[in-house]
This record gives C-alpha cells, sequence and structure tokens, in this order.
C-alpha cells in the first residue's frame, strides 16, 4: 500500500499502522493490536484517540473490555472532505490577508542553460488553465543548441499542454522556415505571427514576469517581476499581434 497517500491525506504513520492493523484484525482489544502494529502500547492509544475523533474508528466495551474496530476506508474520503470544506471556511480571511500584502517588484539574472531552463520552467509551474505565455522578438535556442533543447522543450510543452496554458508567438520573419517555427505552428493551443524587425532578444510575458532571453552560444535571461511592467508589456504586445502577419 502506497501509505504516502495517507500521510497526505492527513494520516500520521501510527495512524496508518494502527489503522491497517485494524482492518485486518476486526474487532479487537488494544494487546493483540500492538502486537500487529508493531508500536509501543501508549502510541497505539494516541493514535486510536485520533482515529476515532476523525471517524475512522469506532470502540464498543464487552466485559468491561475495549474492543476497537476500523469502520469503512470510504470514512476516509468524508474526513478529507471535511477538511476541505474548513480550509474553504478559511480562505476569504487568507485572501484578506493577501490584499494588504505589497506587490512584489524585483529583477533577476539567469546565465547559461541551466539558467535559461528555470525560466522557462517557471512559466509552467505558476501559470495555470487558460493563462497566457506571450512571445515577441523571439529568436529560437533549439536552433542553436539542439541537441540540449530538442528534450527539454518537447518535455516543457507537454506539461503546458496537460496544463491548458495558451502560447502566442510573433517570430522574426527571418525564422519562418526554422524547424522549431513550423513545430509550434502545428502545436495545439499555440498561435504564430510574424514581424520583418530583426532582434537577438526574446521578450517572454506570462504572469506577472517578463523575461529579455538573449540567446547567445551562452545564453543569459533578464527576468522582471512587476504586475505594471507585465501588463504594459502585455499591451505592446497585442498591439504588435494585430499588425504582424500570419
Amino acid at each position: 500500500m502506497e501509505d504516502k497517500i495517507l500521510e497526505e491525506a492527513g494520516l500520521t504513520k501510527n495512524e496508518i499502522e494502527v489503522y491497517k492493523a485494524l482492518l485486518q484484525l476486526g474487532s479487537i482489544t488494544a494487546g493483540p493490536l500492538t502486537k500487529k502494529a508493531g508500536i509501543h502500547r501508549s502510541r497505539v492509544y494516541e493514535a486510536l484517540n485520533r482515529l476515532t475523533e476523525k471517524g475512522m474508528v469506532s470502540y464498543s466495551i464487552q466485559a468491561n473490555r475495549k474492543f476497537f474496530k476500523a469502520q469503512d476506508p470510504e470514512t476516509l474520503i468524508n474526513f478529507i472532505e471535511e477538511k476541505k470544506d474548513r480550509v474553504k471556511e478559511i480562505i476569504p480571511e487568507l485572501k484578506a490577508m493577501q490584499a494588504f500584502l505589497p506587490e512584489k517588484h524585483e529583477a533577476n539574472l539567469f546565465e547559461g542553460y541551466k539558467g535559461i531552463k528555470s525560466i522557462f520552467e517557471n512559466i509552467t509551474n505558476t501559470l495555470k488553465k487558460g493563462d497566457e505565455v506571450l512571445v515577441f522578438g523571439a529568436r529560437s535556442g533549439q536552433d542553436m543548441a539542439p541537441e540540449v533543447w530538442q528534450t527539454f522543450f518537447k518535455h516543457l510543452d507537454k506539461k503546458r499542454l496537460e496544463k491548458g496554458i495558451i502560447q502566442k508567438f510573433i517570430y522574426n520573419e527571418d525564422l519562418r522556415d526554422s524547424a522549431i517555427v513550423k513545430t509550434y505552428q502545428k502545436a495545439r493551443l499555440t498561435e504564430v505571427r510574424f514581424i520583418a524587425q530583426k532582434t537577438i532578444a526574446g521578450i517572454n510575458i506570462h504572469g506577472d514576469n517578463v523575461a529579455f532571453i538573449v540567446w547567445k552560444k551562452k545564453p543569459y535571461g533578464f527576468v522582471i517581476t512587476s504586475n505594471d511592467v507585465a501588463d504594459t508589456f502585455r499591451e505592446h504586445f497585442r498591439i504588435l499581434w494585430k499588425t504582424a502577419h500570419k
């Protein structure tokens, strides 16, 4: 059994061992249960008390002895649902606290292939379904180092599609016939257009971030995190998008 899943559901290791032992033993007293679970008797009682509070264990008194019994495993789902309901109750309060946090403004420099990869990974890690990645003035890192980037971008695009993230590219016209551009033109949740100007840097807008990526032999990127800056570049992108060619 995957105990890690039960831990993520909110059970401690001792609670998991005691509950699994009860499922196998049926209605039983603490003595045999302790032997089966392989846990100190005091820890077994602690786990039983918590499991009883969670509705996953019940007990009965027979001849002045307490017999414990595991409830149906479906009870675990009810326990999780109750936790979700309690969390939902405090979401408005948490959001209210968030509203008073100062807006984040920072700039970071990333160098080399690992640094650039971390910029792209941040996109799929932070965005959600329906969010957009807007890229313009783009050059292709894959064209410059295909062996390094091909597998990475393929994996990244798979993750993007799984999350339902939309991407739009405005490529330099001289890249129209490149392999990577043709690949993106066929990709799902993707639109590609072209402009005549030539640049050595690509500008990538996602969430509150604007990344400037320069595809040199040793690539580097400069990322500004600011909602105001990101919105400004998003508006600039939409203006260019209207004049760009398919």
